[in-house]
């Protein structure tokens, strides 16, 4: 029987799931009174959070909203509102018809240049990079191949 010869794994662990939601408000009251989850922290992303410039599809973007996160055990949850309907999240949201779900999960990777590196040569373009509190940040474009970003 022959040897696989499969790669070293890219990603080692996961560091949230990233929620998209209509409305935070409502959605942090279920999670908490209807599944027990939180306490959750609401903040706003913008220019204090974003470190430098935020690029989506390679292009500079002017990009805010407003989000909460807990922690699930060793995994941060965080829970997005749209601020606009043409962002990133906006259109998401659309795409489902208003019904939030599983955006992204975020992943940790032993050598994240490399593996910005390795998209770039394969030609895929993150959907958004950037750098926010101090963590750079790429959103793969993998929803093809794996079914989420």
């Amino acid at each position: 029987m022959p040897s696989s010869t499969r790669p070293a794994p890219m990603f080692t662990e996961v560091g949230q799931i990233g929620i998209v939601v209509p409305n935070l408000k409502q959605a942090i009251r279920i999670y908490e009174e209807v599944y027990g989850i939180g306490p959750w922290t609401e903040y706003v992303v913008d220019e204090n959070m974003i470190e430098g410039e935020v690029l989506v599809y390679g292009k500079p973007a002017d990009w805010h909203g407003v989000a909460a996160s807990t922690m699930v055990g060793g995994v941060m949850w965080e829970l997005i509102e749209p601020h606009d309907k043409d962002d990133v999240f906006g259109r998401f949201l659309a795409q489902r018809n208003g019904v939030g779900g599983v955006h992204h999960i975020a992943v940790r990777t032993p050598d994240f240049q490399q593996v910005r590196q390795q998209q770039k040569e394969r030609g895929n373009i993150p959907i958004m990079t950037g750098r926010f509190g101090g963590i750079d940040v790429d959103y793969l474009n993998t929803e093809r191949e794996l079914g989420v970003i």
